[in-house]
């Protein structure tokens, strides 16, 4: 039992300190596409296979970290962000496995070895809960852990929203911007256009996404966010 629940605890107000610099769903959409074209006869390689499965759990905001011997061993690109959003942390294998520690300790958890382990955290709220937990996954030393960033809010591509749904320039920035979190009035002011002309915006995004309210609309706007984009 890989027990990391020695370190201190880190303050939730460091979460507001040190905000992150960009959505993980923005880094997740610049993760490797899954190649349609593959070769199914080709012997399969561990690092493509790994940047699958990275490309994988980032079309759903989620990011991985591999642990072996009290040490980093992999992490993903988004799993990498989230670490490092925990404590405003360099890149080094020993203050990620840090990280690591304060989110398991925050969680109240033990990480078994060989376990798979799914980790939802709030820096806002500063609270981390242990969602899931599979043991006897792997048959080495190894444990993995999934994070999923409860304040991250899911941004479908421009690309996307104009394949699926026909939208304008406008439109689509609009719903990004929606999808992001932002209030109608606080986006009509950014882009200094009248409410009439926000709202005709809206009423647009209704019609051509078969929606009628705004939440139903997020709600929508965050599946979407999941797909790569088209031609990836």
């Amino acid at each position: 039992m890989l027990n990391l629940n020695q370190s201190a605890t880190l303050p939730g107000a460091i979460a507001s300190l040190h905000p992150c610099r960009e959505s993980i769903f923005n880094i997740s959409n610049r993760a490797p596409a899954i190649r349609p074209d593959a070769d199914p006869g080709k012997k399969p390689d561990l690092g493509e296979q790994r940047d699958v499965l990275h490309a994988v759990l980032a079309r759903i905001g989620c990011g991985q970290v591999l642990l072996k011997r009290g040490c980093v061993l992999d992490v993903s690109a988004i799993g990498r962000a989230i670490l490092e959003r925990e404590g405003n942390l360099t890149t080094s294998p020993e203050t990620l496995y840090g990280a690591v520690k304060q989110l398991v300790n925050r969680a109240g958890a033990q990480i078994p070895v060989g376990s798979t382990s799914w980790l939802a955290t709030s820096f806002k709220e500063g609270v981390t809960s242990l969602v899931s937990q599979m043991v006897n996954v792997w048959t080495d030393e190894t444990s993995t852990i999934i994070l999923l960033d409860l304040d991250a809010h899911p941004e479908p591509t421009p690309q996307a929203l104009r394949c699926l749904f026909g939208f304008t320039a406008a439109e689509t920035q609009l719903a990004v911007e929606l999808a992001r979190g932002h209030n109608l009035l606080d986006i009509a002011r950014a882009r200094r256009l009248s409410r009439t002309t926000i709202r005709s915006h809206l009423a647009s995004l209704f019609v051509k996404t078969q929606t009628r309210r705004q939440a139903e609309l997020v709600a929508l706007l965050g599946r979407v966010a999941v797909l790569p984009s088209p031609g990836n």
